[in-house]
């Protein structure tokens, strides 16, 4: 049954984002770019929450972030990781957004818990063995679809990838953006139609869908 209540659902997230922690809520003021430079977009509170909430039920020892910008997503990573012993590998292919991130983190006292590689993410990727227990992809709109194969592959069992900005293609966006609708709403289909993937999409930031890797039908395990 359909409720007839409308729901604004900006009035929704601002309500949320109000109930979140405080360390949560103060991620934008950590992730500065040091060179004053316009920040890049990040995955903003709420995602942040989801994002330490399944780390902290899953207790991943190995997490990789596609997309580092200024850090905001990798200081949350990262210390969520702290409290369960964990490591991140986070990639980004700006020189200058991959110092800002690095400053960030060491300000947060993460050095020790967050690697911050500077490379293209579809090599990054070819050239990772070690298996995963999450992963964020948050990368170039453009690479989702191509990057996805890879990124289960190196999940381990029951691992998860968290996918951000998944509802652009229901979203008003910048004339520069428009490209990244169609990015994704072919993405959204190749992750509804793998059979090795469960998932689910979250009207929360911009969008944001949580896959585990499951059995195969044949119930054959899926490979890290």
């Amino acid at each position: 049954m359909t409720d007839p209540r409308p729901v604004d659902w900006h009035h929704a997230q601002e309500y949320v984002e109000g109930l979140l922690p405080e360390e949560v809520r103060r991620l934008e003021a950590e992730s500065k770019d040091v060179a004053g430079v316009p920040l890049q977009p990040s995955i903003g509170p709420s995602v942040a929450q989801l994002v330490d909430v399944l780390i902290l039920a899953n207790r991943p020892t190995r997490v990789l972030e596609i997309g580092t910008s200024v850090g905001y997503a990798a200081i949350a990573i990262g210390r969520a990781l702290q409290r369960v012993g964990g490591r991140l590998i986070t990639v980004e292919i700006d020189p200058r957004l991959a110092e800002s991130a690095r400053q960030n983190l060491t300000e947060a006292g993460l050095d020790e818990v967050v690697e911050v590689r500077i490379e293209d993410a579809n090599e990054a990727i070819a050239e990772i063995t070690e298996p995963f227990g999450l992963i964020l992809q948050d990368g170039n709109k453009d690479d989702y679809l191509q990057m996805l194969p890879r990124l289960v592959d190196l999940l381990t069992p029951h691992g998860l990838l968290i996918t951000d900005d998944v509802l652009f293609p229901v979203m008003e966006v910048p004339d520069s953006a428009k490209r990244w609708q169609y990015a994704l709403s072919l993405y959204n289909e190749a992750l509804q139609n793998r059979p090795d993937l469960q998932t689910v999409w979250l009207p929360i930031g911009d969008g944001a869908s949580v896959s585990v890797k499951v059995p195969l039908a044949d119930g054959t395990a899926p490979q890290p």
